[in-house]
C-alpha cells in the first residue's frame, strides 16, 4: 500500500491531483473563478539501474481573492514513518508554526497555556489508546461541516491506536512548536518500504507563498516545490517535482507498463475521475516526454508521439490524450530492457582519507629514520 501511494504521488497523483483536482475544484470556489493559463511539462526517464526519474513542471495563472487572510507567516514539519513490528506503523511528527497578527488574535488563551504534559493527560482521559479509528473518527467528523458523510474504507476499520503521546508543545509568541508520536496497528500495513522520511516547510508573505516537501524511502524519493505569487487578485503558481522510484524487474530485465495505483484506494479520492483528465488538459499547453535506454523494447504506446532515437514526445492534445489513456488503463504500454547494476563508486572521501594516511605514514617513517 505504501509503495503504491508513493508511486502515485511521484508519477500521477502529483500531476493529476494538483493539476486536475486542485485546479478544477478551485474554479468552483468563491474568489477563484478560472484558470487563465497553464503549462504542464512531464518527463519520465527510465534508467538502466531499474529506476525511473520523473520531473514535472507546472505553471498556472488564475484569479484569487483573500490572499492576506491566511493566519500564519511560515511553518515547518517533519514526519518519519517506521515499522517497529510486522503490522505496525510508527509516526514521529514535529513542527513549528509562526502566526500572523490576525492568527494570534483568534488563538484561545487555553491553547496558549497548554503544554505536553497537559495534552498527554487529556489523551489518557479520553481513552484514545487501544481504540480503533472506526470508533474515534466518527466523533471528530461530526465537528466538520459535511465531513460526517465521508465513509471510511473497510481496510481502515481494524486500525488500532496502540499509543499516542505529545513529545513537545512550547509557545514563544508568535511561534508554537509541537511534536507527536503514535503507533498504529492493522492488517493493511506493509513495512517493506520503511522507514520513510518526509520533511516540509511553508513560508508566506503578503505577496507570495512557497511550499517544499521532500520524501524518501528505500524505493522512492522526491522533492516537490510549489511557489505562489500574487499581484492584486492575480496569482501565479509554479510547481516542480523531481523524484525517483524503483521499476519492477523480471529476472535480468526491467519491465514496466505504466502501472498506476487505483486512485480509489486513497481515502477521500474514491470519486476522483481520471477519465476526465485528458479532456481537462486539452485546453492547456501540455508536453509529455518518455526517455528509455538504448536497448529498450517499446510497444503499446499511445498514438500521436514524435520519436527521436530513444525519446518519445507527445504535445498539446496528443499529450493530454496520452496521459488520459495511460492513467485510465486504455493504453497498456510494455517497456522492457536489460538491467544494469549501478557502478560501484569509490567515494572521494575515502580516497582523500587514504592519501592523508599514506602521507602521514611516510612523514612518520622519515622522522623515525632521521632519529
Amino acid at each position: 500500500m505504501i509503495k503504491k501511494l508513493f508511486i502515485g504521488l511521484s508519477l500521477c497523483a502529483i500531476t493529476t491531483l494538483l493539476i486536475s483536482t486542485t485546479c478544477v475544484k478551485a474554479q468552483e470556489l468563491p474568489g477563484l473563478p478560472s484558470i487563465e493559463d497553464m503549462d504542464v511539462d512531464i518527463t519520465l526517464e527510465l534508467l538502466p539501474d531499474a529506476r525511473c526519474h520523473v520531473t514535472v513542471e507546472v505553471g498556472a495563472q488564475f484569479e484569487m481573492e483573500g490572499w492576506g487572510d491566511l493566519p500564519i507567516t511560515n511553518g515547518s514539519a517533519g514526519l518519519e514513518i517506521s515499522s517497529p513490528n510486522s503490522g505496525q506503523l510508527k509516526f514521529d511528527v514535529s513542527g513549528s508554526v509562526t502566526f500572523s497578527e490576525s492568527g494570534l488574535a483568534v488563538i484561545p488563551e487555553e491553547i496558549i497555556m497548554m503544554n505536553a504534559e497537559m495534552i498527554n493527560g487529556l489523551i489518557v482521559l479520553a481513552g484514545i489508546e487501544g481504540q480503533s479509528l472506526s470508533e474515534i473518527l466518527p466523533g471528530f467528523l461530526t465537528m466538520i461541516p459535511g465531513a460526517e458523510e465521508i465513509e471510511m474504507p473497510p481496510e481502515m476499520e481494524d486500525i488500532v491506536i496502540e499509543d499516542l503521546r505529545c513529545t513537545k508543545l512550547s509557545w514563544s509568541e508568535p511561534t508554537i512548536e509541537a511534536g507527536l508520536t503514535t503507533t498504529l496497528s492493522g492488517s493493511i500495513f506493509e513495512g517493506d518500504e520503511l522507514p520513510i522520511t518526509i520533511d516540509g516547510s511553508i513560508y508566506i508573505s503578503e505577496t507570495s507563498m512557497s511550499l517544499t516537501i521532500e520524501a524518501s524511502s528505500e524505493t522512492v524519493e522526491f522533492t516537490l516545490g510549489v511557489n505562489l505569487t500574487a499581484e492584486d487578485t492575480t496569482a501565479v503558481m509554479e510547481l516542480t517535482l523531481d523524484g525517483y522510484f524503483d521499476l519492477p524487474r523480471v529476472g535480468d530485465d526491467v519491465r514496466w507498463g505504466f502501472e498506476i495505483p487505483e486512485i480509489g484506494t486513497i481515502p477521500g479520492l474514491e470519486n476522483f475521475a481520471l477519465e476526465n483528465l485528458g479532456e481537462f488538459l486539452e485546453q492547456y499547453d501540455v508536453d509529455f516526454t518518455l526517455k528509455v535506454p538504448e536497448d529498450a523494447s517499446v510497444s503499446g504506446l499511445p498514438p500521436g508521439y514524435s520519436q527521436a532515437e530513444d525519446t518519445y514526445t507527445w504535445s498539446g492534445v496528443d499529450a493530454a490524450g496520452a496521459l488520459g489513456t495511460v492513467l485510465t488503463g486504455e493504453a497498456q504500454p510494455d517497456i522492457t530492457y536489460e538491467y544494469e547494476a549501478p557502478p560501484s563508486e569509490f567515494p572521494l572521501l575515502v580516497v582523500g582519507v587514504l592519501v592523508v594516511a599514506i602521507v602521514a605514514i611516510a612523514a612518520a617513517a622519515l622522522v623515525l629514520r632521521r632519529r
